[in-house]
């Protein structure tokens, strides 16, 4: 699967890809969410990257389709 970031130039997502982290409107660290070219993994709170939830970018896909 191909990833890229839809920003002026595009930019394609290498093997590390791209760490976002997510904090609420006070600034408490929610998480983090790596998205790669085949996984996107998410670490709740402080949790160490090793320790993230992992899916596939297709499996990914598929669990948003299938929301309400």
């Amino acid at each position: 699967m191909k990833v890229t970031i839809e920003e002026h130039p595009p930019i394609t997502l290498g093997n590390n890809g791209m760490l976002i982290r997510i904090r609420d409107e006070d600034g408490t660290n929610l998480g983090k969410l790596w998205i790669g070219q085949a996984t996107v993994r998410w670490a709740r709170g402080s949790v160490h990257e090793r320790n993230a939830k992992r899916l596939s970018v297709q499996e990914f896909v598929t669990y948003l389709n299938n929301l309400p």
